[in-house]
């Protein structure tokens, strides 16, 4: 009888273990570990783009780790709020400065061209603002949609 209730116990925890292993398991398979598929896009938008900060900044976090991003959050339901929220800033501060550019520039129509170092003007301030935001929003959707990935797997 002790023998079974070793047994019992023993096939339990290999329960809970594959419970909590698979989910991760399964993920890991089916959902990005980090963000580098997207470096030649970001590379591209990060040419309008001369704060050396930011572009170290974005450029580290398509090599950052989705899974110990999870790990380090209050949650993921928070996380993926969060996201939502900062998403509809971004495209509002890029579509502002989308509109004004253009209008400064009185090119209603083509994409935005990035200014050249070192001119320093309100219009080449203002198509940086928007190559910035651009270039968050990449990363942010990308990473809503990894979160949703994981969650829909099983993370919490």
């Amino acid at each position: 009888m002790k023998q079974l209730s070793s047994m019992t116990t023993c096939l339990g925890i290999v329960a809970l273990v594959l419970a909590l292993f698979l989910p991760a398991a399964q993920a890991a398979d089916t959902c990005p570990e980090n963000l580098s598929h997207l470096a030649d896009e970001m590379d591209a938008l990060l040419e309008g783009v001369h704060v050396k900060e930011f572009k170290r900044t974005m450029r580290s976090v398509l090599q950052a780790s989705i899974p110990q991003a999870i790990q380090r959050a209050d949650g993921i339901k928070e996380q993926i709020a969060f996201l939502r929220k900062e998403i509809q800033h971004q495209v509002r501060v890029e579509k502002s400065a989308d509109f004004i550019a253009r209008d400064v520039s009185k090119n209603p129509d083509g994409p935005l061209k990035p200014c050249k170092r070192p001119e320093e003007n309100g219009y080449c301030n203002t198509v940086e603002r928007y190559f910035m935001a651009k270039a968050a929003n990449l990363a942010n959707r990308a990473f809503l949609e990894a979160l949703e990935c994981y969650q829909r797997h099983g993370y919490q």
